[in-house]
Formats: structure tokens, sequence, C-alpha cells
């Protein structure tokens, strides 16, 4: 492999689109900042997130017909600012990434929302006792045949959501991992759209949000723990391309 074929495979083949993420990152906002207070850490990395979604660079719809366009946009980034990556890949990756694997027609509508960050996701998978050990997950997501709805609940301490990116400053939504409780039966985990907070950035009722504080490292990255009693949302926010419950309470996977 020559030179020219490292520099396609790491910068893209496309050199009028390189040259635009150059320009990108000639914008002030990419300056190193330090001694900044907490709350000026956590929002320097948004900033700098919130100018590649201006710049239209990367779409969470390049998932459909160019995936490889977001992976360049990992490389770039990576590049720059790691708190700032770690972001973009919650926000393109885990959380857009996975409503687009999941999705249906019904979910269609999100994708413009997310790319204007109209919609600001959160990926919430992993628990306190569980890790990524999906399958053992504690927290709840019952229907309620008479009220056509989803109730959400961690019922334990060990179920809290754990180490969630962009949870404590910048989310909206999160995409919440839960056991599906159909009839009184435990049908497995799905994945349900759950608003966390309002258009104020006021959290949700029944949501409750706390900081997880000073890392090591990357503390540009606002992981947060989330909680979630009683959380009311509508059926059709369960991501369904995989399993599906009807208004009838009958599932289906």
């Amino acid at each position: 492999m020559d030179k020219q074929e490292i520099r396609d495979m790491v910068l893209g083949d496309d050199p009028a689109k390189v040259q635009k993420w150059f320009d990108l990152f000639k914008d002030p906002v990419w300056i190193p900042k330090y001694n900044m207070s907490w709350t000026e850490t956590r929002d320097e990395p948004y900033k700098k997130l919130k100018k590649v979604q201006e710049s239209g660079l990367v779409s969470v719809k390049d998932f459909f017909n160019n995936p490889k366009n977001i992976f360049l946009a990992h490389e770039f980034i990576a590049q720059i600012d790691s708190s700032t990556v770690t972001k973009f890949t919650v926000q393109y990756n885990l959380f857009g990434g996975s409503m687009v694997a999941l999705h249906t027609d019904r979910h269609a509508k999100y994708f413009d929302k997310i790319d204007s960050f109209e919609i600001v996701g959160c990926f919430c998978l992993t628990e306190l006792g569980y890790g990524n050990n999906a399958v053992k997950m504690e927290t709840t997501v019952t229907y309620d045949e008479k009220a056509k709805e989803f109730v959400v609940n961690c019922p334990t301490v060990l179920s809290q959501k754990y180490w969630i990116t962009n949870g404590f400053r910048h989310s909206n939504n999160a995409l919440v991992f839960g056991q599906t409780i159909v009839k009184g039966k435990n049908e497995g985990v799905g994945a349900f759209l759950v608003p966390i907070r309002d258009k104020s950035m006021k959290e949700m009722p029944g949501v409750e949000i706390t900081d997880m504080g000073v890392k090591i490292g990357q503390n540009g990255v606002d992981n947060a723990t989330l909680t979630f009693s009683n959380v009311r949302i509508p059926r059709e926010n369960m991501m369904n391309k995989y399993t599906d419950v009807d208004e009838n309470g009958n599932f289906n996977s």
C-alpha cells in the first residue's frame, strides 16, 4: 500500500471533501482552551460538535447509502478533540445508528431531527449492575393495554442506566433498552425512544439524571446516570423492526 492509498483510506478519496474538513477546523472553536469552569468544560465539545452538524459534512442518513462518510468523520474529529468525537459517536452511531438499524417507516420522521440536533440523543444500554450484559438488565418497559402506552421503570439501584454519554448536559431523548413486559410475560430486551427533557431542557416527569463527575480523562464528555420511574411513552416509540406490540397487546417477533 503506497502513501496515497493510505491517505485515501484514512482521509477519504474525495479531495474537495477533505478540504472542507480542513476548512472547518480553521474555525476558532477548535482552538484548545484550558482552566475552564466545569460547565464550560462540558459545553466546549458540544460547541465543536454543533459546528460539525452545521457544516452538513455528515448525516445520520449516511448509514443508508454511505456509511464510510460517518467513519471518515470519526477519523477527522478524533485527530482534533477526543471529547467531541465521543459525543459524535453517541449522536450519530450509538443513538442515531441504532435508530437506523431498528426503525420502521413510522420512525423515519426522526432522522432529519437528529441531523438538525432538534433531537440530541443518548444510548441507555449499560446498567450499574450489568454493564453490557444486556440479557441480565433489570430496567423494564411494560405495555399498558388500556392506555396503549409503555411504562419505563428502573426498579432497583442496579438497574440505573450508567455511564451515559451526552446524558447530563445535552440530550433530550434516549434510546432505552429494557425487558419488554407484555401481558405479564417477559418478551426479552427491546429498544424504546424515550424523551428525557422538555424544550427548556428540564427533566421529564419520572426521569432522574445525575452527573457522574470528574474522570481520569475526557471530562468534556457529560456522562450521567439515568433512572426512570413510571415514565410513559407512546406505543409507537418501540423500535419495531424485529419485535412489535400491537394496540391490543399482542407481541410479535
